[in-house]
């Protein structure tokens, strides 16, 4: 899935919602009414391809929103890369160019809008996971059993392709496996010392399959330039905060992290998910961070504090997550509390106040006791070791020798 909107998360005018279905077919609605948009046919399966293959052809691993020169009639194009090795964009027609096509207007409204795709090219097959940087109009794509490549969106031209990491001590190297991408921002964006060191779409987080977060720049080298080992689970998500500083980060075991990129280590946890955590989403604007995972519950924490906010259970097993664009007009009207509810409020707080002051007394009680007891036990010893040092004297003043 994929949500955006023109304007950014305030403009609720131009958001649009669309959904990838298990069919290869997509769909665009209004993530506020749920109205149909548009919705594109799957992609057709190569010829002779049955079963598995045939199912990777059409089923969509990739789906992204672009508000560029391709955007027409209030839609972005539909940029879409399925797991077979396809990736294509579609956008949207006029109401002129869908009439003369379709034959009519009336057949283009009913399906909610026509569409038609522009362009088309192959990437790596065994498609995991993908990003775009809208910065730049990059396409990075991550399989398994082939390197990462970042790719023109606008052309399809292949621009780089990244190497793995490097031989481990004995001679191993791990197979290409990316499972989570991550585009960061240009240190200019981001508000960094160092800015005009590094040109938009260029550095990426990756997480792979053999639990490493790596962090890859385009103008140092193919090679990675940080390789972290997390936990034991495969990397299934990550979720960049606004200002490009720290990534939250989730595994198949249902652990979710937070990696610090300028100290480049893992600096807290967030606790509570009972299976895979499937898809992570930080807001824009306010520190809330939005995890879904197999134990079917929505949950939205806090970024500073790592407490949880809010919590869902959704009936259905969750595949993404996602904000809504929002005004001031959607939020819930503010009620002023009344008279009554004012003392109410009063009286529950000096109860409150009152319980704690008897707790803070019988605290203090329970210590002076303990402490007198403490006080008359350590007496007791004294008292014990002088009458025991004065039996000693005395036998020896009498000539005793009590060594036998």
């Amino acid at each position: 899935m994929a949500l955006d909107s023109a304007g950014g998360v305030g403009d609720t005018g131009s958001a649009v919602l669309a959904v990838a279905r298990c069919n290869g077919g997509i769909e665009l609605r209004s993530p506020l009414s749920g109205v149909l948009l548009g919705s594109i046919p799957p992609a057709a399966a190569p010829a002779g391809s049955k079963g598995k293959q045939a199912e990777e052809a059409v089923h969509v691993r990739g789906l992204h929103l672009l508000w560029g020169d391709d955007a027409a009639e209030g839609l972005p194009a539909v940029l879409s890369v399925t797991q077979g090795g396809t990736a294509r964009v579609h956008c949207s027609l006029t109401q002129q160019q869908a009439a003369q096509q379709q034959g009519g207007v009336q057949q283009q409204q009913q399906r909610g809008g026509a569409w038609e795709e522009r362009r088309s090219w192959q990437v790596p097959p065994e498609v995991c996971c993908t990003a775009y940087d809208a910065a730049s109009g990059r396409l990075a794509v991550g399989c398994q059993g082939a390197e990462l490549r970042l790719f023109e969106a606008s052309s399809g031209e292949l621009v780089f392709t990244f190497k793995g990491g490097k031989p481990n001590m004995v001679g191993l190297v791990d197979k290409p496996w990316n499972t989570a991408l991550a585009f960061l921002p240009s240190p200019s964006s981001a508000g960094s010392a160092d800015s005009g060191s590094c040109a938009p779409g260029s550095r990426l987080l990756v997480g792979t399959g053999y639990h490493k977060v790596r962090l890859y720049d385009a103008e140092a080298g193919k090679r990675p330039q940080m390789e972290l080992s997390w936990r034991e689970g495969r990397v299934t998500s990550l979720a960049l905060e606004p200002d490009g500083q720290r990534c939250w980060v989730a595994n198949g075991m249902g652990h979710i992290e937070v990696l610090d990129l300028s100290a480049r280590k893992f600096v807290g946890a967030i606790k509570g998910l009972a299976g895979s955590a499937r898809a992570l989403a930080a807001h824009p604007e306010a520190p809330l961070l939005a995890s879904v995972g197999l134990d079917r519950y929505l949950r939205l924490h806090d970024r500073n504090t790592r407490q949880l906010a809010a919590k869902v259970y959704l009936k259905t097993l969750p595949s993404g997550v996602a904000f809504c664009p929002t005004d001031a007009s959607m939020l819930p009207p503010r009620k002023e509390p009344s008279e009554a509810d004012k003392e109410g409020e009063g009286r529950r707080r000096r109860r409150k106040a009152a319980a704690s002051s008897d707790d803070d007394d019988e605290d203090s009680e329970a210590e002076a006791k303990a402490a007198e007891a403490a006080r008359r036990r350590q007496a007791g010893k004294r008292g014990k070791g002088r009458g025991e040092g004065g039996g000693r004297k005395q036998k020896q003043r009498h000539g005793v020798d009590d060594s036998d």
